[in-house]
């Protein structure tokens, strides 16, 4: 973990939909527990790369890639090549490593897919600003200080209510989420607004989640990952229960 110094640290967590108006983002200041700073939505492109310069690292909850041989496979076709030499399962066309790795170690049910499902146009946006935040060509893994997150995820990681809570009708499953992270994060009076949107409870979720990927305390690949993960990216959920979150000034 880095060594805190005095100054509370920042991190940016962003819940990305295809359109800003569905998009959300929030800072957190974390020092002896973190503590929403600021909520905004609708979030620009604009607006995410200008806050991700003012902190210490940016989460966003969306894919920074797409399944290796899938992408083979397009590449393949798009050429006029024949595809059916790819040596791969239907299952690895459809999720990343990171996908099928989360399932298998952490989480009880598969991720959306990125290039069959609907969160590809998600993607598509993602990566755009992952780019103008940390270059084209940067480490997907969470290497370039820009980390994958997996707000459902990390809720089932925490023991937490993580499904059935982006209905718009669903206010009851949210408060009961917002009542478990007030014990442990300062929500700075932003209870109801997270109680009245999945979004901006998604985007409050990733900013801690970040904040834990910064100190080493999430899902980051193992040796054997590397490689793949560094450019399909790497899903980050925590690997310590809620009631473990850090005191900065201690740890």
């Amino acid at each position: 973990m880095p060594s805190p110094d005095s100054h509370p640290r920042r991190f940016l967590g962003v819940d990305l939909a295809s359109q800003p108006k569905k998009s959300s983002l929030c800072v957190v200041e974390w020092d002896e527990r973190p503590s929403v700073v600021e909520l905004v939505r609708p979030a620009f492109d604009d607006l995410i790369v200008e806050r991700a310069a003012t902190v210490d690292a940016t989460g966003i909850d969306c894919p920074f890639g797409w399944p290796s041989p899938f992408v083979e496979t397009i590449r393949r076709h798009h050429d006029g090549l024949a595809t059916a030499g790819i040596d791969a399962a239907p299952r690895d066309l459809r999720l990343r490593t990171t996908d099928q790795w989360i399932r298998a170690n952490h989480i009880p049910r598969d991720p959306l897919s990125v290039s069959t499902d609907r969160l590809g146009i998600v993607a598509l946006r993602g990566i755009g600003i992952l780019e103008r935040i940390a270059g084209a060509g940067a480490d997907r893994s969470g290497g370039a200080g820009v980390y994958e997150t997996y707000p459902g995820g990390s809720l089932a990681k925490w023991g937490l209510r993580s499904t059935g809570y982006k209905d718009p009708a669903a206010t009851d499953e949210r408060r009961e989420i917002v009542e478990a992270l007030a014990a442990h994060v300062d929500l700075a009076g932003t209870a109801p607004q997270l109680i009245a949107n999945d979004d901006d409870l998604d985007a409050v979720i990733t900013a801690v989640v970040t904040g834990l990927a910064w100190m080493g305390l999430t899902t980051s690949a193992p040796p054997e990952h590397h490689d793949v993960a560094r450019v399909e990216g790497w899903i980050h959920v925590p690997q310590r229960p809620i009631d473990s979150l850090p005191n900065l000034r201690q740890d």
